[in-house]
This record gives structure tokens, sequence and C-alpha cells, in this order.
């Protein structure tokens, strides 16, 4: 996998965490609607899914419009829930505020449709629309589960909001770093597995293993 391809992959791990983060702070029933309405939208696009491919989607990547739009969507989510979440962290979130952080990042819906044509691509044999539903119901509980963990092993609020805010810094660059200048992505269709994988689970598990230092020495 290129460099490029890499970064990728742990931009979408970083909207997948964020998205995580901030589903913490919804209400539990607003918790259950998120899961249906996203193992809902994941089925309704396993036909688009079953037609993309990663090279597509790299090349997707490649094009300068395309990377001025993921950019700018990009950038948009730091300020908006990047602000929300310093609110959050200092305890003074006000009725908007709050409304705000319970709209669903557009950025995880993305990284999860990724992760779906990922699924297609690596699996073979299989009827794309049972896996299209199975991609909906496994991604809606991991994603329901992941929320459930971050809420248990970082029971501050505060805590959760200092790391949401950390994390769309990181996004921030990330947008700034699509925004640059026309380049050349490397197209590589090789399925996004292997050792660029546990790379990303070593960055993930740092992440959460800092948090949960900073909620214990609090």
């Amino acid at each position: 996998m290129s460099l490029d391809g890499s970064i990728l992959l742990l931009l979408a791990a970083c909207c997948m965490v964020l998205a995580a983060l901030q589903a913490s702070e919804w209400p539990r029933p607003l918790q259950a609607v998120m899961v249906l309405a996203l193992a809902g939208a994941l089925a309704a696009s396993g036909e688009l899914a079953s037609r993309t491919s990663t090279a597509e989607i790299l090349r997707w990547v490649a094009s300068p419009q395309r990377r001025q739009d993921l950019s700018a969507l990009l950038l948009t989510e730091a300020l908006l829930f990047g602000s929300q979440a310093v609110r959050a962290a200092q305890g003074q979130p006000t009725r908007w505020w709050r409304w705000l952080g319970w709209l669903p990042p557009s950025s995880a819906l993305l990284s999860l449709f990724f992760a779906q044509v990922t699924v297609m691509m690596v699996i073979d044999g299989w009827d794309y629309g049972t896996l299209a539903w199975l991609c909906a119901l496994v991604f809606a509980l991991l994603l329901a589960a992941a929320t459930a963990l971050l809420r248990w092993a970082l029971p501050d609020a505060a805590t959760r909001g200092v790391l949401r805010v950390g994390l769309h810094g990181a996004q921030a660059v990330a947008g700034l770093w699509l925004a640059r200048p026309t380049f050349q992505i490397a197209i590589d269709p090789v399925p996004l597995w292997g050792d660029r994988l546990a790379i990303l689970t070593a960055v993930v598990t740092a992440l959460a293993a800092l948090g949960w230092l900073l909620q214990r020495r609090r």
C-alpha cells in the first residue's frame, strides 16, 4: 500500500473514533436510533459499494476537485464539532451546542462506506446483497460497542472532550494536507489490510491508553 493510502486509512480510523466519542455523549435512545439509521444507510448503499473498488476510491481522492471537497468537509467538521467538543470539555455546552453534537459526522459515514467496499473486495463468492446486510449489521454493532467501551473507559465527559479536541486537530491537519497542491497519488488496488491494519490498531490503542491515563490522573 502506498503512503497516501496509509494516511487515508489512518484518517478514516480517526473519523470513526471521533464518531464513537461523539456518540458517547448522546442519550441512550438517540444512540439506538443511530445504530438503526446507520444499518439502514449501509444496507441501502450496498449496490453502490458492490460497483466500487479501492482503486476507484484512491483515483477519486486523487482528483483535485474531489480532494478540495474532502478537505472542505474535514475542515468544516473540525471547526464545528471541534468547537462543540471544546464547550463539552469545559462543561458549558448550551442547548444549541448539544444539538450540534447530536448530528452524525459525515466523514464517519464516508469511512464506513469505504470499509464496506473493502469487505466486498476481500470476500469472494458471496452475494453482494447479503454482504451489504452483514456489513450494515456488523458495522453498526461495532460502532455501538466502541461507543459503550469509550464511555466505560473514559467516564469523565471532560476527558472525552479533550480527546475529541485533539483528534479534531488531527482531522484539520489532514484537511490541510488534502488541500495542498496537486499531486499524483499512487493507485494501489491491494485491499486495505495486513501490516497497515496493525499500525492502525497500534495508533488507536495508544490514543485510548493516553485518554485512560489522563482520566486516572485527574
